[in-house]
């Protein structure tokens, strides 16, 4: 282990975390785009109908003049199930035609039956009794998938911020003398992050992508190699492929041939 910390110059490095803010601001607001798309969908499609179902719920009857013209039905994960309806009819201002879209949390056991339902004071209304039977289900479903739809957006635009963040103590750390040090590897953070801390217990994360793997110096021991500035503060953890630090190639082969006479746990 000793060899390999040795071989580091002592000097001022450009350091790079492995996963940069770019792709995370990138990420948040394709994020948005996507789950915002569902948030309308929820508002132009979803919303209303479930308000007028419950509009008239309870005089509700059997339209034997309607039909369900046109009717199909997704399961998602066996429980998430959604249609999408078309229901025809004609009244005194002729043939008229009504969209219906459900979304609804129920185990997939076969198909369903839709039978249009109105309420005759309000005959525009046309409703089925597959949305009026699951009605709290809907409405749950629906503020459930709105709930779920806001805390990835905001989780997204969270990690972006943590990886601007951590970019600029890079650059902080980055204009200083850096020695290589031993730091515990405590796992994986989300992000995907890794999580180090040094000898007196204290943490550190840093964004990584998937594929990335630390510096290892010690297997048994869960140690790791990191740059920092020996006064103290965070520890910016090296990957094995030395990508997160800017070396020479002198100094590059010095280090990779401290990696071999240091043995396999440092490879």
């Amino acid at each position: 282990m000793t060899p390999l910390l040795d071989a580091f110059p002592r000097r001022p490095f450009v350091l790079k975390p492995g996963r940069g803010s770019a792709g995370g601001w990138l990420a948040a607001v394709g994020g948005t785009l996507l789950f915002g798309a569902f948030i309308a969908m929820l508002a132009i499609d979803i919303g209303p109908a479930i308000r007028d179902d419950f509009s008239v719920r309870d005089r509700a009857r059997q339209a034997p003049a309607a039909r369900v013209s046109e009717g199909r039905c997704r399961s998602r994960l066996f429980l998430f199930q959604s249609c999408d309806l078309t229901i025809a009819w004609r009244d005194k201002d002729g043939a008229r035609t009504r969209k219906m879209s459900y979304m609804f949390v129920e185990p997939h056991m076969g198909s369903w039956t839709a039978v249009p339902m109105m309420d005759p004071a309000r005959p525009g209304l046309v409703t089925t009794d597959l949305g009026l039977d699951r009605l709290w289900n809907r409405m749950g479903t629906a503020a459930g998938g709105l709930v779920l739809a806001l805390l990835l957006i905001g989780g997204l635009f969270l990690a972006a911020w943590k990886g601007q963040a951590k970019g600029g103590q890079a650059k902080a750390l980055a204009g200083r003398s850096l020695v290589a040090v031993p730091v515990q590897f405590r796992g994986w953070g989300n992000g995907p992050s890794w999580l180090v801390a040094d000898e007196q217990g204290q943490v550190f994360e840093w964004p990584v992508r998937k594929s990335d793997k630390p510096l290892v110096l010690d297997e048994a021991r869960g140690l790791v190699l990191a740059l920092r500035d020996p006064a103290g503060g965070p520890a910016f953890p090296l990957d094995e492929k030395l990508r997160f630090v800017t070396l020479t190639p002198e100094e590059r082969a010095r280090i990779e041939a401290a990696r071999w006479t240091a043995g396999p746990g440092a490879r």
